[in-house]
């Protein structure tokens, strides 16, 4: 039997939260904030690591009081067409910006560590297509893949970790409170909006079996990514020195180059940092895709569930075809629009990828225009979309409509 398309049943488990989310995380972050924090702060980037974390562990408790009773898609529902199409469209834009930049990341990494730039277009070709069959599967095919890999990604770079620590100079671990106070808020700042991704617990609870299994999936999530950079942070430190962790690219990739594996089993020791990373930055590009897809497919579907609706309603005063045939037609044109639409989104994240290559200083603007201007809008916008309590009687009235749907179905 084949399976569905967008596969979503909302029976993702606290542990595929925690593993699915730290993978998204640890890649992007590892892989980027500790040459920016090194920039500002030097030594006390730890600290500023430290107080980033504290901020997004905040914001995410924050978030599991502010959505106890409706979580966001539902208050999205509540509000006015205009104002909700404006929103699902600054989201929608959002993740796909974001997903873009990873494509390119992704890239400029397969082709300056591994391949070379004769590769470029396989490279772009493959990253599309495999980004598209991991959305067309479902997020629920997604986060069993990753609940496999975790292990087998977390344990080689836990070894690779603890073999460099073997070349950590502790005299580079000093001075201590040497930066000023603009740097090191500078640098908590960013960390913390490399550490807000814990946010997409937002966006992910209307998936979730509970809502406390999403928030203790995700709050482990966070500890164990906040972790891991601090340790990598410390290790970078050692190996290379402040000075020379600001001006590297890719440090935590360019660790290998100075670690040495026993017996040098393996000539190419940065492909195995390259595989971690890839796998990890994989990930995060199939979720910034998938949230996009979702945004955009809320506008487009908005109007034809409305549609639904109405067939139901003839359907239930014996006019029309049954409800079961109604739903059944609605489903098979809401999947159609959404492998055109993830296929459309993927294609433009792909071309965003491809003109930000081998345009550095392009990139580097628009990643932080992204950064201070795009995400905290992001962070915020959920803070305004107040939804209207559902009274005791609204309760009752749509938990019969779910029974006797669920009746007529059977």
């Amino acid at each position: 039997m084949q399976e569905p398309y967008f596969m979503n049943n909302q029976k993702i488990s606290a542990r595929q939260v925690k593993r699915t989310l730290t993978l998204e995380l640890l890649g992007i972050s590892t892989l980027l904030l500790p040459s920016l924090v090194a920039t500002d702060s030097g030594v006390d980037g730890f600290f500023a690591l430290t107080a980033g974390g504290g901020g997004a562990w905040l914001l995410l408790k924050f978030w599991q009081k502010h959505f106890r009773q409706q979580d966001f898609s539902q208050r999205l529902e509540q509000m006015s067409g205009c104002v909700r199409v404006c929103i699902q469209v600054i989201y929608g834009m959002g993740f796909l910006g974001l997903a873009g930049f990873v494509f390119y990341v992704m890239a400029t990494l397969m082709e300056q560590q591994l391949l070379g730039n004769d590769w470029e277009p396989m490279i772009l070709l493959t990253l599309a297509a495999a980004a598209f069959f991991g959305l067309v599967r479902g997020l629920e095919n997604r986060v069993r893949v990753y609940e496999v890999l975790y292990w087998f990604l977390l344990i080689p770079l836990l070894v690779i970790l603890v073999i460099a620590c073997a070349g950590i100079e502790p005299n580079a671990w000093t001075p201590v409170a040497a930066s000023t106070l603009p740097n090191f808020i500078k640098s908590s700042y960013v960390s913390f909006l490399f550490f807000s991704g814990a946010s997409l617990y937002v966006l992910f609870l209307k998936s979730c079996q509970k809502k406390e299994q999403a928030y203790a999936g995700t709050r482990h999530a966070l500890l164990v990514v906040l972790g891991l950079n601090l340790v990598i942070y410390l290790i970078l430190l050692g190996v290379f020195r402040t000075e020379l962790l600001a001006h590297r690219r890719w440090p935590v990739i360019d660790l290998m180059a100075v670690v040495k594996l026993p017996g040098n089993f393996l000539e190419r020791q940065d492909a195995l940092m390259v595989g971690i990373w890839f796998f990890c930055l994989f990930a995060f590009l199939d979720s910034m895709l998938y949230y996009a897809v979702d945004f955009f497919a809320g506008i487009l579907c908005f109007q034809s569930n409305r549609s639904i609706q109405a067939k139901e309603e003839k359907a239930e005063s014996g006019i029309g075809p049954r409800t079961e045939q109604v739903e059944m037609t609605a489903e098979n044109k809401t999947n159609t629009k959404k492998i055109v639409l993830t296929a459309v989104l993927v294609c433009a994240a792909g071309c965003i990828g491809s003109f930000l290559l081998h345009r550095e200083a392009a990139a580097q603007r628009i990643f932080h225009a992204y950064l201070y201007g795009v995400l905290p809008l992001l962070l915020i916008l959920p803070v305004f979309c107040g939804g209207r309590k559902q009274n005791r009687s609204e309760s009752e009235a749509i938990a019969e409509m779910d029974h006797s749907r669920r009746q007529r179905n059977f």
